[in-house]
């Protein structure tokens, strides 16, 4: 194979690691910022698993696994990304993940004849530079030029309780403690056999994903195909720079906690059963006597349908009830919530919060479960109600958020309805045991909107800035949200919805 040039191109980037490392969600996070184009090589050997299986075609018959090659195809997401497979014109990228073909694809994937086959395609896909692409042998075997070779690592059980909250099961359960037993026979296939056996290249930078943030990884990696385009980075590291070989820790303050065993997944709030029913009544009889409420805004415009995010602002402990209680009846379906595992972990109470669709997260560990939560709401078809700002304002302005939301709007294509809470820290300020009686408190609900239907179209051939598309989401949704409030809650984006309104 030639070496590949460092030309305008862009690098061929090799990215490899073990079964659920964060190669496909990282990789093709990073691609996306980059500008690059992104392959998981992995899809082609589940596809063939999933095919063997379907057909009947033993590991024992190399030629009739060879034969299945020629009826798949990657198909690109129209972003760049070859993250779905297609088997016959249908679209198996489902499929192909099922628990079934997890047992069987180490086996597949060490058949010799297989891999030869196989490699001529991956390599193809290279050719035109500017890739990052994603598998288990694929800077040792498939690409041993690229430019650069990654090699993201985690500890088998930190890997098991990742796979086991995708599928919502809890990791200490029966099942959870299979997917690590699983997950530890596949490393053992993996990098025990004969033909391409999983280790890290010679010349990689390994990356330990164990404790790291999403949004932390992304970045090292971001990082590192910056410095090897030459391209110093405009951002501070979020980790020790890593040399080759090296490994690259997550933050320091979040690998010097103590870690507590994951929260148990919720199931996902998709209708209003009798519980949300009677609970949302009991609350809307509780609020209207506590409070003069007022709601306002086009709520026959608020969709029925298709995944929505409710985006509020965050001043008093009552917020949650306000919207809630009143939100999922005029919906007609249930909100979902992401809020802090206490609230699930209360003896009386986390029964009801659970069957209520409150999705826990730990606010002092890495978020990355937080988000894939959020996105199997969303990629349901759901409604998830989110505080950008994560918690309570102290003053009852706005307070600066993360990219979170703005990330989950452009990832899921998901309409954003923004809401406002006004003065409802007057009625129940921070630091009060109880509300005070009788406050006019008024929901105001803005009007509904995609994010990718509002940001200025990147000009053609002009690189793609993924951190800078999620701050303008952000920027964007919260500037909604603003426009909504009056102005002593308008915070520190008062200034942007203002010039908004100026317009």
């Amino acid at each position: 194979m030639p070496t590949l040039a460092r030309d305008k191109r862009g690098l061929v980037v090799a990215l490899d690691g073990p079964a659920s490392s964060g190669k496909s969600s990282v990789g093709a996070a990073a691609a996306a910022e980059l500008g690059y184009r992104f392959c998981d090589t992995g899809l082609l050997y589940r596809a063939v698993t999933w095919l063997a299986l379907h057909r009947v075609v033993s590991v024992d018959d190399p030629a009739g696994l060879v034969r299945l090659v020629a009826e798949i195809v990657l198909l690109d997401d129209g972003n760049g990304r070859l993250s779905r497979v297609a088997i016959d014109g249908v679209d198996r990228t489902n499929d192909v993940r099922r628990p079934d073909v997890d047992v069987a694809v180490s086996a597949v994937s060490g058949v010799a004849e297989l891999r030869q086959a196989l490699l001529a395609r991956q390599r193809a896909l290279a050719d035109g530079g500017r890739i990052v692409m994603a598998g288990r042998d694929i800077g040792t075997v498939v690409l041993p030029d690229a430019d650069l070779k990654l090699f993201l690592d985690a500890s088998v059980e930190e890997r098991a309780r990742r796979r086991a909250v995708e599928r919502r099961v809890d990791p200490g359960s029966p099942e959870g403690i299979e997917i690590l037993q699983e997950l530890g026979r596949r490393d053992r296939l993996d990098s025990t056999r004969l033909v391409a056996p999983l280790r890290a290249a010679e010349d990689a930078v390994v990356i330990k994903t164990d404790g790291n943030e999403f949004e932390t990884t992304v970045e090292l990696v971001v990082r590192a195909i910056r410095e090897a385009e030459g391209e110093p980075s405009t951002k501070p590291a979020p980790a020790a720079t890593a040399p080759a070989t090296a490994v690259a820790a997550g933050t320091p303050a979040r690998a010097s906690r103590t870690k507590r065993p994951p929260a148990e997944p919720t199931r996902i709030a998709t209708r209003l059963g009798f519980l949300i029913r009677l609970g949302s009544a009991v609350l809307r009889v509780i609020a209207r006597a506590i409070v003069r409420l007022r709601i306002e805004g086009d709520l026959s415009a608020l969709p029925r349908s298709g995944p929505l995010i409710v985006a509020g602002n965050h001043a008093s402990s009552a917020d949650p009830v306000l919207i809630g209680a009143f939100l999922n009846g005029i919906l007609g379906r249930p909100l979902n919530w992401l809020g802090k595992r206490e609230l699930v972990e209360y003896p009386l109470t986390g029964w009801a919060f659970r069957r209520a669709g409150i999705h826990p997260v730990d606010r002092d560990a890495a978020d990355l479960e937080a988000f894939r939560t959020a996105m199997r709401i969303l990629e349901a078809g759901q409604v998830l109600a989110v505080f950008p700002e994560g918690t309570r304002s102290r003053d009852g302005g706005l307070q600066k958020v993360r990219e979170g939301v703005g990330m989950l709007a452009l990832r899921s294509g998901a309409s954003v309805l923004p809401v406002a809470v006004i003065d409802s820290d007057l009625m129940w300020p921070r630091g009060r045991l109880l509300p005070r009686w009788g406050r006019r408190v008024t929901v105001r609900y803005g009007k509904p909107f995609r994010v990718e239907d509002e940001q200025p179209k990147v000009r053609a051939g002009e690189k793609r800035d993924r951190r800078a598309s999620t701050e303008a989401a952000t920027r964007l949704i919260m500037t909604r949200i603003a426009e909504l409030l009056p102005r002593r809650q308008r915070g520190v984006y008062a200034a942007e919805a203002e010039a908004r309104s100026v317009r």
